[in-house]
């Protein structure tokens, strides 16, 4: 069981069924051996298990203790939640964190009182930790503490400040007023974990989240959005400079289930990043029938903008709207060279019979109209 291969150590525990060499194994420096030590030994050796994991759960690595106390309390070990609650007083930081973090995973009610008094730790690992603890005890935590993690919300250490917005979320009701200060904080990762709630935020609040510097807090603000943000995300699809953003706004706007909101999106279609544009169009199908999606579309290609109507032939094309085949035959004659092309890199969607657009087309004044549709005309007369 000691070999120097990690991997070999690993096969080892897998595959002995001798208990005395699995609890030697828990003190394996790889953890995935351990992990798995720890998975055999519950299986061969059951609630006798249970000394032995006990001994090692504030002595593994930190990030193993999880795994020991699920164990523990897989196999219903009656002494662990004593155990984890004690080491909470302890002068090691160390063990004072495994417990809280041995807590988190037990999940026992009856540690929401001594979970509530570790928020107030001089160590921010444990601070940070037995939010996250009380945050997956969720309504079993208690009324009050919501309000004990909301006042982590000021803490100095900024990697408690967001378990705090993480832990109030999860355990107040209306989570809104208490976060909305944090849509100010000076750490952009607070921000941004107080941007994936933004729907529930006062409007100004997450009116701020929606305009952030951060480019991640204003996407993260953009997909948590309600139907409330639909103006603000209308702007972000057109002004924002990310594309990250942009796409972002698309999306959730298109979740909306709401008809006027295509007029909104359709600006989208004419973006510069090819990726927002595929959204927006996937938003568009989300929010209309095809037929309306087609007669939409169809009219904007009368826009005095040139992109726009090249983007409607291309989106025309995507939907394989042959219907709308007299509508598109007038680009043939767009002022837009770059219209009348997409009209020819479309033309097996939009059209039952290509051809004789194409031989219009082939005489075209500019060369890479030309030049598509002659390229279109010798592959047709291949085929």
């Amino acid at each position: 069981m000691r070999r120097a291969d990690a991997t070999e150590r690993l096969r080892a525990v897998q595959s002995t069924r001798a208990p005395g060499e699995l609890v030697a194994s828990l003190d394996d420096p790889s953890p995935e051996v351990v992990r798995a030590a720890i998975a055999r030994l519950v299986d061969l050796e059951g609630r006798a298990a249970a000394g032995a994991l006990r001994d090692r759960l504030f002595t593994v690595d930190l990030s193993l203790v999880a795994d020991v106390a699920g164990a523990l309390r897989r196999i219903g070990d009656s002494e662990v939640v004593k155990a984890a609650i004690e080491a909470l007083s302890d002068v090691r930081y160390s063990r004072r964190l495994a417990g809280v973090r041995a807590l988190g995973a037990l999940g026992d009610p009856r540690t929401a009182e001594p979970l509530r008094t570790t928020l107030e730790d001089g160590v921010a690992g444990v601070r940070s930790a037995a939010l996250d603890a009380l945050a997956r005890l969720g309504p079993r935590a208690g009324a009050d503490a919501g309000a004990a993690c909301a006042r982590l919300l000021a803490d100095p250490v900024a990697h408690v400040r967001i378990a705090a917005v993480r832990a109030v979320a999860r355990l107040v009701t209306h989570p809104g007023g208490m976060l909305a200060p944090a849509a100010e904080d000076e750490d952009r990762f607070v921000r941004l974990e107080v941007a994936r709630h933004v729907a529930g935020l006062p409007e100004p609040a997450a009116k701020t989240l929606l305009s952030d510097p951060e480019v991640r807090v204003r996407e993260a603000a953009a997909r948590a959005a309600s139907a409330r943000e639909a103006g603000a995300l209308a702007v972000l699809l057109t002004d924002d400079p990310a594309p990250d953003v942009r796409r972002a706004a698309a999306r959730t706007l298109g979740a909306m289930r709401d008809e006027r909101v295509a007029d909104v999106l359709i600006p989208g279609l004419d973006d510069p990043d090819p990726l927002v544009r595929a959204a927006v169009l996937r938003a568009l199908e989300e929010l209309l029938t095809r037929a309306t999606a087609v007669t939409r579309l169809c009219d904007e290609l009368g826009s005095d903008r040139p992109k726009r109507r090249r983007a409607t032939v291309y989106a025309l094309a995507h939907l394989k709207a042959r219907e709308a085949a007299a509508e598109l035959a007038r680009c043939a004659d767009d002022p837009d060279p770059d219209v009348r092309l997409a009209l020819v890199h479309g033309a097996e969607a939009l059209f039952e019979q290509p051809e004789p657009l194409m031989r219009y087309l082939a005489s075209d004044a500019d060369p890479a109209v030309r030049q598509g549709a002659e390229m279109w005309l010798l592959r047709a007369g291949r085929r």
